[in-house]
């Protein structure tokens, strides 16, 4: 990542998912390197924020506050989520002096708006409601899609990045797999299915049902070992027993992922990111046109219900001879040749401000 020339700045940076924390991580650190004072803000979702506190609070020159919380239930997240949530970052941002601003949400965006804060904001769902909100108020933002779908275009408030966000964290400079990581499992690569299960508890998901991975679990395969992601963990008991439950925190979930044979998954966050890591992955999910979701499909190995059905994909992935991990070498290769570094950008983005 190239330098963040110029003075030393307050960073104010949002963070509302896990997803999130990784896209900025590296970011942050080469922040803290650079000295600037880091300012992160972190909604209590899950275990995000015991997360973030874990591997952010050791950082120098960074500060993490827990501001927020989502309980996964659509009242909630409208109330306290979003609307109380404005609240409490108004009174935090009152009494501190922010130079610049960094986040994928919304809030971030009207709070600097409203203090004429320069902040920069990052999306990959033009679908969604924190995306129509920036527009409304003028956020400056820029969208992680890669390339746009067909008779698709972006308002004027918006700037294309040849890029999907997850790239920022997974790209082969800032991820490098670990098969160690199996050890704790007894798992042998590429000898298991790993499954992802999330909440339908929020905006996003609202149209969509719950537990679809629970719904087509008769149809993996028996003798095949199955790792299961599961964000509600109160339902784990509807899940076949011989089903390897993970327990959060995780050393490494990008390592498991990488070393699987396929990935399903009811959430397209993790199927992007298992299709950028080179591992066939299939979506359980409803949002078919979403453009990040087609833009991962474009430049890797990823279906959905739509494209394929999963009895045919499981047939297909189980079928596969060969060496996968060159396979995986080579489609990394060729999307990071004609994806943008993302890191780069956001240090570029900082070091015009810095110059001001």
């Amino acid at each position: 990542m190239k330098a963040c020339a110029g003075r030393k700045m307050r960073v104010w940076i949002d963070i509302l998912h896990t997803p999130q924390l990784n896209f900025y991580k590296a970011f942050i650190q080469r922040l803290s390197e650079e000295g600037h004072d880091v300012h992160v803000t972190v909604l209590d979702r899950g275990r995000l924020a015991k997360i973030a506190e874990r591997e952010l609070a050791p950082i120098r020159n960074v500060n993490v506050d827990v501001i927020g919380k989502h309980r996964m239930k659509k009242l909630w997240v409208i109330l306290e989520t979003n609307l109380l949530r404005y609240v409490q970052l108004l009174l935090w941002k009152s009494g501190k002096k922010i130079d610049v601003a960094f986040s994928n949400g919304a809030q971030c965006g009207v709070i600097c708006k409203l203090f004429g804060v320069p902040e920069f904001s990052f999306d990959d769902d033009p679908q969604s409601l924190d995306y129509k909100l920036k527009e409304k108020v003028g956020i400056k933002n820029f969208s992680c899609l890669y390339q746009m779908p067909e008779g698709k275009s972006l308002p004027s408030f918006d700037t294309l990045l040849p890029a999907l966000k997850e790239w920022a964290y997974l790209n082969p400079r800032s991820f490098t797999p670990d098969p160690e990581v199996l050890k704790d499992y007894g798992l042998e690569p590429y000898s298991y299915i790993f499954v992802r299960e999330v909440s339908v508890g929020t905006i996003n998901y609202s149209g969509q049902a719950p537990d679809s991975v629970l719904q087509i679990a008769d149809k993996f395969p028996e003798g095949i070992p199955v790792v299961l992601s599961l964000e509600k963990k109160d339902k784990k008991n509807l899940y076949p027993s011989s089903w390897i439950l993970l327990q959060e925190p995780l050393k490494d979930i990008h390592s498991l992922i990488y070393f699987s044979r396929g990935l399903v998954s009811s959430g397209d966050s993790m199927a992007r990111e298992a299709a950028l890591l080179g591992v066939p992955s299939y979506y359980l999910g409803v949002r078919y046109d979403m453009p990040a979701n087609a833009s991962a499909a474009k430049v890797a190995r990823l279906d959905n219900r739509k494209s394929k059905e999963i009895s045919a994909w499981m047939d297909e992935i189980l079928s596969e001879s060969g060496d996968a991990k060159r396979r995986q070498i080579d489609l990394r290769k060729r999307v990071d040749s004609e994806f943008v570094d993302i890191n780069d950008f956001m240090a570029n983005l900082m070091a015009g401000e810095t110059k001001k």
